[in-house]
C-alpha cells in the first residue's frame, strides 16, 4: 500500500499512519514515528531546520530532473545515518516511487 504525500509516494507507509493527532481513550494515542520522521527528512530542504542546518534532502528537488537513483539512495542513506537510522533497503523506481526499510540504532 503506498501513501502519496506531495506528489512523492511512500510504498512502506501504511494509508493509515497520517500526520494526524490521534486521541483514544481520553488520551493521546503514542506510537513509533521512525516513518515520519523518514517522511520529514526527505521532505524537507537544508536549511529548513534552524538548529540542524544539515537536515534534510529536498526531494522535491529531484522531481521532474533526470533522476539518478544512485546519487538519490546515497543521499537518502546518508540523511538517515545522520537521524541514527541504519538503512536495510532503499529503492528507487523510475517513476520517483521510494520505498525505504530502515531502523534506529539503540
Amino acid at each position: 500500500m503506498a501513501l502519496i504525500v506531495e506528489d512523492i509516494i511512500f510504498e512502506s507507509i501504511p494509508n493509515t499512519q497520517k500526520e494526524a493527532l490521534q486521541i483514544s481513550g481520553g488520551d493521546f494515542v503514542v506510537k513509533a514515528s521512525d516513518q515520519m520522521h523518514i517522511q520529514h527528512i526527505l521532505r524537507a530542504s537544508e536549511g529548513q531546520y534552524y538548529q540542524h542546518p544539515f537536515v534534510g534532502l529536498g526531494v522535491r528537488d529531484f522531481q521532474g530532473a533526470t533522476l539518478n537513483p544512485q546519487r538519490l539512495k546515497q543521499e537518502i542513506k546518508t540523511q538517515l545515518k545522520a537521524d541514527n537510522l541504519i538503512t536495510k533497503v532503499i529503492q528507487v523506481s523510475p517513476e520517483f516511487v521510494i520505498n525505504i526499510d530502515a531502523e534506529r540504532l539503540k
